[in-house]
């Protein structure tokens, strides 16, 4: 499903195989197959059964199925959820907007889209602190703009210790 993280599943396999002493590969490839439901089942059944021959086989044929299967909607949505926190400087906004940006491979979004998102998520002062340095309503800049102002004040002002 994809709000199961197969990374998860697989370390709860883990513990349940070491909780009864299955600690080998064989033991482990045995019990997996019961382990699965529904569409995986039917994709492990689908497997060649010389395709896998040690527990790290199956954990990368497993892992590169349903890693990004899983994880790409939610990671989605939280670029479009993300907001400013009340102490996080523009900085250090700017580093967290770009990282769940990376992580969502979805950072061929449409600049202006880009734009948007970030600055719905920026607290007001922030906001009015931008328009402010930049002599004009930011909406106006380029996004890549937008975001070197926002580190060119959040790097002078951390000096002064501000947030904004």
């Amino acid at each position: 499903m994809t709000i199961e993280d197969p990374n998860t599943f697989l370390f709860e396999f883990d513990v349940f195989c070491r909780s009864y002493d299955y600690v080998s590969d064989a033991h482990k490839l045995k019990l997996f197959p019961a382990t699965l439901k529904g569409a995986t089942l039917r994709w492990f059944m689908g497997l060649g059964s010389d395709s896998i021959r040690t527990w790290s086989d199956m954990k990368e044929f497993f892992l590169s199925k349903y890693q990004d299967y899983c994880r790409t909607r939610d990671l989605r949505e939280e670029v479009f959820r993300m907001t400013q926190k009340e102490d996080e400087s523009l900085e250090d906004y700017v580093e967290a907007f770009h990282y769940n940006l990376q992580r969502s491979k979805h950072i061929d979004l449409y600049h202006e889209i880009l734009k948007t998102i970030f600055i719905i998520g920026m607290k007001d002062a922030c906001f009015d602190t931008l328009n402010l340095l930049g002599k004009r309503d930011i909406y106006q800049e380029p996004f890549v703009e937008i975001i070197k102002l926002c580190l060119r004040f959040s790097r002078g002002s951390s000096k002064g210790r501000s947030t904004i």
